[in-house]
């Protein structure tokens, strides 16, 4: 399954639940979930355990925008790691050098800030990268590219970013130069997801 494309604000509506990575829009103005009708009997009833479990998973793939396959792989590499599956599942994700990216207030969504790595824009301990879904590790340092620096887009978000940046990430304003002290843990997520749920998921 390919990355979603589509409306992003239909995905905030169908979820019920902000999706910050994916869209910097609200569903307050229109609170129900897509669809010409609007909530029926038939949209509004109650889910299956299935469909629990679908929906926080959905949640998950769309805010970090991960195609069905990536976020598999995020989960069985998850598995093989000691402790806790789920918060070892978040910790990678949070880890997601895009992910970071958006999360220095670099970059107003997840999206952009994968551009913005995959067009050479940002370098990573020196070099140049181009692969935005490497996991990041204490100590690393990132910055955007002296060419990217003045670049009006980047400047506004920068100086008026939409969220509170996690206190693991240390950025130098000027040189939009950021050090990884700590990767943003568990209780730092920015969406309401079950995680345990999207466990069951991918273990049935």
């Amino acid at each position: 399954m390919s990355r979603y494309l589509g409306p992003r604000l239909r995905k905030v509506r169908r979820f019920g639940s902000e999706l910050p990575g994916l869209t910097t829009k609200s569903a307050a103005k229109r609170p129900n979930i897509p669809g010409m009708h609007g909530p029926t009997k038939r949209t509004g009833g109650k889910l299956s355990e299935y469909g629990l479990r679908l929906r926080e998973k959905q949640k998950l793939r769309f805010h970090y925008g991960l195609t069905e396959r990536a976020l598999r792989l995020v989960y069985q590499r998850a598995l093989r790691m000691p402790g806790d599956t789920g918060a070892n599942m978040l910790a990678l994700l949070e880890g997601r050098f895009d992910n970071l990216v958006w999360r220095a207030g670099l970059t107003r969504t997840i999206p952009a800030a994968r551009q913005l790595i995959s067009h050479g824009h940002v370098n990573l301990n020196g070099k140049r990268a181009k692969t935005p879904s490497q996991v990041l590790a204490v100590g690393d340092v990132f910055q955007v590219r002296e060419s990217a620096r003045n670049r009006e887009d980047i400047r506004i978000t920068v100086n008026s970013p939409l969220r509170e940046r996690p206190s693991g990430l240390e950025i130098d304003i000027d040189t939009l130069t950021v050090t990884v002290k700590a990767i943003p843990g568990r209780d730092q997520v920015p969406i309401t997801v079950d995680i345990q749920k999207v466990i069951e998921y991918f273990a049935q």
